[in-house]
């Protein structure tokens, strides 16, 4: 087997191992969040990470994946096929942590490719936008998992600051993905509030965001 046969099994392999978790039907917003996290948890299982930090390239380093810095992007991300790789581009003068959690939101972008159709719009929430909550939570859900979370939270730290520098995100992302998995109260895009180390959570309304509403606003 020549070197561009094993690249190419390694990336059907992974992308096959996740897409294989999308039964091939619509899916509601719920179900739709269930499954992207199942795909966030076999990505790392598959890559073998078991701590903090997730390093980005699990999945830019799969073959037929190119990561490339853009700071004349128009937004935090951009994916796109070239022929011969997808290249997930993210805005070079962002912070660290926001270009961490652009390239998986683009990755869960190509690796929704196939299935775009099953997205339909449902209720006030166009198509486009359930497509770009996915992406956001199945970022969060790599970077952030849920069990890693809540086993920092009860032996080490409830600092949001603290907490965002371990698992390098933004502490804004890190009060969104505490609040998701219950640890915090709903967050509030427009009144997220980081504490000091000494401070264990965020300040934080129960108004205007859902658990689930992980819009790419919310997570810088």
């Amino acid at each position: 087997m020549d070197a561009t046969t094993t690249e190419e099994t390694a990336e059907v392999s992974v992308l096959q191992a996740l897409r294989q978790l999308m039964p091939p039907r619509p899916l509601r917003m719920e179900e739709a969040l269930r499954i992207a996290e199942l795909q966030a948890n076999r990505l790392l299982a598959l890559s073998g990470i078991n701590s903090p930090a997730v390093p980005i390239e699990i999945v830019t380093e799969l073959p037929r994946f190119r990561a490339a810095l853009d700071f004349d992007l128009p937004t935090s991300g951009l994916a796109h096929w070239d022929g011969t790789h997808w290249i997930l581009t993210v805005k070079a003068d962002e912070p660290l942590g926001r270009r961490r959690l652009s390239t998986f939101h683009e990755f869960k972008h190509v690796l929704d490719h196939p299935f775009r159709h099953l997205f339909a719009a449902e209720r006030r929430l166009p198509a486009d936008a359930k497509a770009e909550r996915l992406a956001d939570y199945f970022a969060g859900c790599v970077l952030m998992p849920r069990r890693w979370l809540k086993t920092m939270w009860t032996s080490q730290t409830q600092a949001i600051d603290e907490l965002a520098e371990i698992f390098l995100v933004t502490p804004r992302a890190m009060a969104v993905r505490l609040s998701q998995i219950g640890l915090t109260a709903p967050a509030r895009r427009c009144d997220v509030r980081v504490t000091s180390p000494a401070v264990s959570t965020a300040t934080i309304s129960s108004k205007c965001f859902r658990t689930f509403s992980t819009s790419r606003e919310a997570l810088v």
